[in-house]
C-alpha cells in the first residue's frame, strides 16, 4: 500500500524554520563525536546491526533543523540526551535491534531500573544494583551516559529542576507504557496512547534542554499561563503524530503497534486510508493552530525575550522536525523522504 499526502509547516512570517547556520562540515563532525561518544559508553559496537541504525538516526541534524539558529557544537547537550532515548527506544521496542525475543520487563521492575537511571540525572549514590535491574540490557552503558548528560547540563549554569522533573515523567510513562505490552491483548484507547506520548516521546524534556542552551528561562507564572500550556500541548502532539505519520511503515514491518493509525483493530485497507488522509487533515489544523497560539503570545508579551525565544524554539522545533525527517534514514527504505516545500533543501543545509 502506498500512503501520500501534503503535511502543512508552520507559516508564521519571520518565524518559521530559518536556514541552519551549521554548515555540513559541522553537522558531519558532530555526527562523529556523538558515535565516538555513543561507542565510547557501549551504547554501540562497530559490527553489529544496530550500529548501523544509530548513525543513520543523524542526531546532529535533528539538533541542527530543531535549534536551526544555533551552531551545533553549542548542542552537544541534546545530541547525547537524543542518544541515549533513541537508544533507550530501541532496547526496550525493537525485537531487531538490542532486546532479544520477547524480553519484556514488567512496571515494578522498570521502575526500579529507572529510579536508577533518576539517580545519574541528580547526582545522588545509587545503593547496590538490585537482580531485576541488573537484567535491564546495556545497564551500565546508559548509567554512563547519563552521567555523562548530567554534567552537560550543569555546564550551561542555568536551573535544571524543570529538566529533571520532566525526566521523571517520561521514565515513569515509558515504564507504564512498556509495562502494559506484557498484558497480552492489551491495546490502548487514543486517550491513553496520546497521555502516554506526551512524555514517552521526549519533546516536553527536550524543549527544557532548549531552553537551558539558549538561556531562556520562562517564570513558573509563565508556564502556567493558558496559551503557553496549550502551545506546548499542541506542539508536543503535532511532533506525535508527525513521528506516527513517518514511522508507520517501519512499524507494520517490524510487528509493532505503537502507533495511533494501528489504534483500531480493524487494520484493512480501506480503514487505513481513511485514517491516514484524516490524520494529515488534523495535522494540518493543529499547525494553523500553533500558529495562530504562538503569533498571540508573541503580540503580547512584544518586549519579553524569554517568551519571545520560547515562542520561537517551539515554531521551530515543529517545522524542524518534518525538515529531520527528510533527511534521516532511520526508518530505512520503508520511508521515501517527502518533498519539502517552503524551507530550505536539507541537502544545502547538510
Amino acid at each position: 500500500m502506498r500512503l501520500e499526502g501534503h503535511l502543512h509547516l508552520l507559516n508564521a512570517p519571520g518565524h518559521g524554520w530559518p536556514h541552519p547556520v551549521s554548515s555540513p562540515a559541522d553537522v558531519a563532525r558532530a555526527e562523529q563525536e556523538c558515535i565516538t561518544w555513543a561507542l565510547r559508553k557501549g551504547l554501540i559496537r562497530e559490527g553489529e546491526p544496530y550500529f548501523h541504525k544509530f548513525g543513520q538516526t543523524q542526531l546532529a541534524a535533528l539538533a541542527a533543523c530543531t535549534l536551526p539558529q544555533l551552531p551545533v557544537h553549542r548542542t552537544k547537550w541534546f545530541i547525547y540526551l537524543q542518544a541515549f532515548f533513541f537508544t533507550l527506544d530501541d532496547a526496550l521496542d525493537n525485537m531487531i535491534d538490542l532486546r532479544a525475543g520477547a524480553q519484556y520487563l514488567p512496571y515494578s521492575q522498570l521502575q526500579k531500573t529507572f529510579g536508577l537511571f533518576m539517580s545519574m540525572l541528580t547526582g545522588e549514590v545509587p545503593s547496590a544494583l538490585s537482580p531485576p535491574a541488573s537484567e535491564f540490557p546495556l545497564l551500565e552503558s546508559f548509567c554512563e551516559a547519563l552521567r555523562d548528560i548530567r554534567e552537560l547540563g550543569l555546564e550551561t549554569d542555568m536551573p535544571l529542576a524543570w529538566f529533571i522533573a520532566s525526566m521523571a515523567n517520561y521514565f515513569d510513562a515509558v515504564a507504564w507504557e512498556h509495562g502494559a505490552h506484557t498484558e497480552t491483548g492489551y491495546m490502548p484507547t487514543v486517550s491513553t496512547y496520546m497521555h502516554n506520548r506526551e512524555q514517552t516521546i521526549t519533546y516536553v524534556q527536550s524543549v527544557e534542554a532548549f531552553l537551558a542552551i539558549q538561556r531562556i528561562r520562562l517564570s513558573r507564572e509563565h508556564r502556567e499561563m493558558h496559551p503557553v500550556k496549550l502551545l506546548l500541548t499542541n506542539t508536543c502532539r503535532h511532533i506525535i503524530l508527525v513521528n506516527d505519520v513517518f514511522s508507520l511503515a517501519k512499524e507494520l514491518a517490524c510487528g509493532e503497534l505503537d502507533n495511533v493509525l494501528l489504534l483500531d483493530r480493524g487494520q484493512d485497507r480501506e480503514a487505513l486510508l481513511r485514517r491516514f488522509k484524516s490524520l494529515l487533515d488534523r495535522l494540518n489544523s493543529l499547525a494553523a493552530d500553533i500558529t495562530y497560539i504562538a503569533l498571540k503570545l508573541r503580540e503580547s508579551f512584544p518586549e519579553d525575550r524569554h517568551m519571545l525565544g520560547f515562542v520561537d524554539t517551539l515554531l521551530y522545533n515543529v517545522n524542524g522536525h518534518v525538515a529531520w525527517y527528510a533527511a534521516s534514514r532511520r526508518y530505512g527504505h520503508f520511508v521515501r523522504p517527502p518533498a519539502l516545500a517552503g524551507i530550505p533543501s536539507l541537502a544545502a543545509a547538510h
